[in-house]
This record gives C-alpha cells, sequence and structure tokens, in this order.
C-alpha cells in the first residue's frame, strides 16, 4: 500500500500525518506529530518577516518529520499557509529549509488553502449532500467556505487567525474590557463579507476545524 505524509507548515504550529492509501481511496493514519513553532513571532499582528530563531526551530522540526516520514517510506506534501505566504523574506526561508532538510515546500494562496480545508472536512464529517459552512480558525489567517455537494460556492481567506490578533490586540496577553471591544470591532468589519454572502444561502450545518475551535467546543460543552 502506498503511504503518504502530509506537512502542514501553520503560523503557529506544524502538523505532520502519515496515512497509508488504501484500494478503496480510503486511508489509514499511521503516525501524526504535531510541534508549535511560533513562526510569527515578534511580530505586531502583520507578518513581516521571519526570525532567525523561527526558521531554527523550522527546521529542527522539519527534520524530525522527515525521518518520520522516511521511515515510513512515505511521500512527502509540505503545505504552507498564512505565515510563510505574507512573508517578505519567504524566499529565503524556502531555499534554507529546502538546503537544508530536503523538504520542498508548497506556498498556497488563501484560495487553495480554503478548497483544501473543505476536501479534508468532506471527508471527516457526512456533510456532502448538504449547504455548510465552514471555518478554519488558523494561527494566521480564517478561512470560511460554503460548499454543497462537492462544490465551492463561496470562500474567503481573512487575516483572523488566533495567533494575529494576539499579537495586534493583545501583545501582553492583558484582557481589558477596552481591547476586547476593539478586537470585536475589528471582526466585525473584516467578516462583513462573509456576513452579507450568508444571506444568500440556507445553510444546513456549520463544521469548523483547528485547535481553536476544538478548545471553544470544550469549553462551551463544559458550561452546559
Amino acid at each position: 500500500m502506498a503511504k503518504l505524509a502530509a506537512i502542514d507548515i501553520g503560523t503557529n504550529s506544524f502538523h505532520l500525518i502519515v496515512v497509508e492509501v488504501k484500494d478503496n481511496g480510503n486511508f489509514e493514519i499511521v503516525d501524526r506529530e504535531k510541534e508549535v513553532i511560533r513562526l510569527s513571532e515578534g511580530s505586531t499582528g502583520d507578518i513581516k518577516f521571519i526570525k532567525p530563531e523561527a526558521v531554527e526551530r523550522a527546521i529542527v522540526t522539519l527534520k524530525r518529520f522527515k525521518g518520520i516520514a522516511d521511515s515510513h517510506s512515505a511521500k512527502i506534501r509540505a503545505v504552507a499557509t498564512s505565515a510563510v505566504r505574507e512573508a517578505l523574506n519567504k524566499i529565503e526561508f524556502l531555499k534554507e529549509v529546502f538546503y537544508k532538510t530536503g523538504i520542498e515546500i508548497e506556498v498556497v494562496s488563501g484560495t487553495e488553502e480554503a478548497r483544501l480545508i473543505y476536501l479534508g472536512m468532506l471527508k471527516a464529517v457526512p456533510i456532502y449532500d448538504k449547504k455548510v459552512l465552514c471555518v478554519d480558525i488558523g494561527g494566521g489567517s480564517t478561512e470560511f467556505i460554503i460548499g454543497e455537494k462537492g462544490k465551492i460556492l463561496f470562500s474567503i481567506s481573512l487575516k483572523l487567525g488566533a495567533v494575529r490578533l494576539s499579537q495586534k490586540f493583545f501583545p501582553e496577553y492583558k484582557l481589558t474590557k477596552e481591547n476586547i471591544e476593539e478586537c470585536r470591532h475589528w471582526i466585525d468589519g473584516e467578516i462583513f463579507p462573509v456576513i452579507r454572502e450568508l444571506k444568500n444561502h440556507k445553510i444546513e450545518h456549520f463544521v469548523g476545524s483547528s485547535g481553536t475551535i476544538m478548545s471553544a467546543g470544550l469549553m462551551i460543552s463544559a458550561l452546559k
């Protein structure tokens, strides 16, 4: 059976998943890893440069991920999202990673990121026949997708990641009434295109992904 290794190079954390592909197209997870890297460390909401310390953390982790993938004889696909996409030194970052690890990173657009998120949700949740709103809250960006029967009807990637907003509005990790209200006001303005589009659709289900969504779900469950 063929084995594939997917590496997600995010703003906050890197993920590795190794799967064995079955004859029917399904797959079985054989290994997975996660490492918090914080590529955007030191930024104030806008990711301008990936700092040398973050580059070094990334390389150490990617070497480890490659070792795991190689131990399973798995073909690697590495995808980078918001932090690398926006960094002014992304070319230097990509070259250094390839030189030191042999991993060639594909930097995806926000649109492609949204498409991959929707495909992943279709595989994980029985929503194919439903009109759904899918939301993925990453470290640097949040993707909104409206989909039905495998087709994307609307998608947008907004600079509303959890780490980005924390750095922009809560740089010292202190919550006040003023900075919470400022953050809410900012988010309301940014998601206006999504709210406007939702008026054109009858959404049957909402599906969320990412660690932030999971944490929010656990907190809501605890309050019940």
